[in-house]
């Protein structure tokens, strides 16, 4: 005859048989590095983040059961737009200051985004552009009646993301 368990034996037997799962932790988007050529920036936000491709339905004559997509050639990059709060520190104005509508930016930029085991913070997947330019930048609403951060909203053109090795 089986011995019999209390419900706390039960459940200590059946937690010992468990395994850990295959699957590994996913990533958060909250931790992320900007970087300028070797120069890192900090952002609150980065969004447009994104690659896509432009294609062509094509029905074959006389074969109505499926059409073939083609892709087209690439004819318009993307745009990111890079959000953070305005700082006090004089040092990052004298960057910032070169980075306005209509300059180009000759130096990669890559974004990197980040996860923290028990060694620390390491990168996950990173992306980035070699060539691109200002196109728009602005400083939310001013109030005086607010208490909302002042905040830079800066808009690159790219030719395209690529994903780089991590």
């Amino acid at each position: 005859m089986a011995e019999r368990m209390d419900l706390n034996q039960t459940r200590a037997k059946r937690e010992s048989k468990k395994t850990a799962s295959p699957v590994p932790p996913l990533v958060g988007n909250q931790y992320f590095r900007v970087y300028f050529g070797s120069t890192l920036l900090s952002f609150a936000r980065v969004s447009n983040v994104q690659r896509s491709v432009e294609f062509e339905s094509y029905a074959e004559g006389g074969l109505n059961d499926y059409v073939h997509v083609l892709t087209k050639p690439n004819s318009q990059g993307g745009t990111l737009t890079m959000e953070k709060g305005v700082s006090a520190d004089k040092s990052i104005h004298k960057l910032v200051r070169v980075l306005t509508p209509g300059q180009r930016i000759t130096v990669p930029v890559t974004i990197t985004l980040c996860h923290r085991d028990d060694e620390g913070w390491k990168p996950v997947r990173s992306w980035g552009f070699e060539d691109g330019m200002v196109i728009r930048w602005e400083v939310t609403n001013l109030d005086g009646m607010g208490s909302e951060l002042a905040i830079e909203k800066m808009e690159i053109a790219h030719a395209g993301l690529e994903e780089l090795e991590v």
